[in-house]
């Protein structure tokens, strides 16, 4: 009695645990269905399941949100919209529940039903803007606010979905890692492990135009908070005329001069001082104004680019963004004070008037690399507008190498801090 008893207990088991893998693989199949359109572009896979299972939370929780969460979000641009504008497409379970999770958790007040079960809104600055049926619910985010309603109206009817068996789908699937990306034939794996973000991956250098050999300074300051580099020489990145206000630079004069090397450093607080205008009465009771020197405490930026000549630098100046005194044009960037320094070879631009330009440059195996250190940046107070964006960020560490003429590699490493929720 005793022994068939445990054998229906252990069938019973295999029967709950089979039930439960069919399952999961259920919810990775239904994932990749009429989630991403054939034109996407750039494509983020999140695979929310093997998240939810090294974090042991429960994937089967209802929740009032009014869509459901599938094993795998999929966020991605599109081949004919801006590249800062992303796209998620998610299954719809309740509208009831869905329009009120949207204005209380996005503050999407203005929801108006364009046709007959058919339902769009935006956010109040215009760059959230989400369509949705008794099925699907799409939402797109535009850095720059472009109208993407019609594109969001047409996803919502679009039929020709990438699915199972499409080459860039089936990459997708083979990699099992938190996040994957995918574009044209690069690929790229990020994992969560104790609080630090690790990303690898490949991407084109088509457009950046990295040179065989690159740079970085050869004498890095100490307790630097912020260090970067870049070799590049961007043609055709900067397609256009810089235009800003009544300011105008050209392309082909930025471009015919500029030698294909950035550097970037951030450093701890220095003092600036500003004339402050105030006023006061004589011994004949009479208002006169008065000027004195305010400190400021400012972060010590300096970037360094390369030229090819000082004639980059006469035309700033007649362009008005440098001035004769040698200072960056403050309504450009009102913030700080920015000294201009030049030698025939090298251009720096930084908030210490004091600080010399060093010439020295050495080789080096990454064409682009950042190290920050955020809790650095938050504990001087350097940036106080990016503390609220960074709270749960301590240190990121990127580096970029040229593997060929066409591809580049990346390796990135973001630490979060413990209260970040992963």
């Amino acid at each position: 009695m005793i022994k068939k008893a445990f054998i229906a207990a252990v069938i019973g088991i295999l029967l709950l645990l089979l039930a439960v893998y069919g399952y999961l693989q259920y919810r990775q199949y239904s994932s990749y269905q009429n989630s991403i359109p054939r034109n996407a572009s750039l494509i983020f896979k999140i695979n929310v399941d093997r998240i939810v299972k090294r974090k042991r939370l429960n994937p089967f929780k209802s929740s009032s949100r009014g869509f459901a969460v599938p094993a795998n979000i999929f966020i991605y641009n599109l081949n004919n919209q801006p590249t800062e504008t992303f796209f998620c497409t998610l299954p719809v379970t309740d509208t009831a529940l869905l329009k009120q999770y949207l204005k209380n958790e996005f503050r999407i007040n203005q929801l108006t039903e364009i046709q007959p079960g058919v339902i769009t809104g935006k956010s109040s600055d215009h760059r959230l803007r989400v369509i949705y049926n008794s099925s699907r619910l799409i939402l797109s985010y535009a850095l720059f606010k472009e109208d993407t309603s019609p594109e969001l109206e047409r996803l919502l009817n679009e039929k020709d979905q990438m699915i199972p068996g499409d080459q860039r789908v089936d990459r997708l699937k083979n990699q099992m890692a938190d996040i994957t990306y995918d574009f044209k034939t690069y690929t790229g794996a990020a994992n969560f492990n104790d609080h630090i973000l690790t990303l690898n991956g490949s991407f084109p250098l088509e457009e950046l135009g990295v040179p065989d050999s690159s740079y970085q300074p050869a004498k890095l300051h100490q307790n630097l908070s912020m260090k970067m580099w870049l070799n590049a020489d961007l043609r055709k990145v900067l397609q256009k005329d810089i235009r800003f206000k009544t300011y105008f630079l050209e392309k082909d004069s930025i471009l015919k001069y500029y030698d294909g090397y950035t550097a970037v450093e951030c450093g701890t607080l220095l003092s600036q001082y500003e004339p402050v205008v105030t006023y006061e009465y004589n011994d004949e009771f009479e208002k006169v104004e008065k000027k004195q020197l305010k400190e400021v405490k400012v972060p010590e930026i300096s970037i360094t680019c390369k030229i090819k000549s000082p004639a980059l630098i006469n035309y700033l100046q007649k362009q008005t963004i440098i001035s004769s005194e040698n200072k960056f044009n403050k309504e450009l960037f009102p913030l700080y004070q920015v000294y201009s320094m030049h030698n025939s070879k090298l251009w720096q631009l930084s908030t210490n008037q004091t600080k010399n330009l060093s010439p020295a440059l050495q080789t080096s195996p990454y064409f682009a690399f950042a190290a920050i250190n955020f809790e650095q940046l938050r504990k001087q107070n350097q940036f106080p507008f990016l503390n609220t964006y960074t709270r749960y960020l301590k240190q990121l560490k990127l580096k970029a190498t040229k593997q060929t003429p066409t591809d580049g590699k990346i390796e990135l490493e973001l630490q979060l801090s413990e209260k970040a929720a992963l």
